[in-house]
């Protein structure tokens, strides 16, 4: 389909300022290379002794700061959402009415 068809009307859309050239949207290690590890979700070999780190899929060996702080950022996430559960879940047993599916009106809930 081609512009000359007439169905295709261009957006008069401008940025408020262009993007540089050199922005990067994704950091290059996280566009998936096919046929490729990606080093997450995976178990790692960890020799203490020679201070290494090795990805338990494919056996590269890494770096060990880089696997630190993925394993970190991954404990902040679940602490995270472990958090808001928490949260919610006292939000929910704090409440003491809630709305009648069947008539609609407010009724006490009962702890039994």
């Amino acid at each position: 389909m081609s512009e000359d068809d007439g169905k295709i009307t261009t957006l008069p859309v401008r940025f408020k300022s262009p993007l540089s050239s050199d922005r990067t949207l994704l950091l290059p290690f996280e566009v998936p290379q096919p046929g490729k590890c990606d080093h997450l979700f995976t178990q790692y070999i960890i020799d203490p002794a020679a201070a290494e780190v090795e990805c338990g899929k494919c056996h590269e060996k890494l770096n060990p700061m880089w696997v630190l702080e993925r394993l970190a950022s991954e404990d902040r996430r679940i602490e995270d959402s472990r958090k808001r559960y928490r949260e919610e879940s006292q939000r929910l047993s704090d409440r003491l009415k809630t709305k009648c599916q069947h008539c609609g009106k407010m009724t006490r809930i009962s702890r039994t």
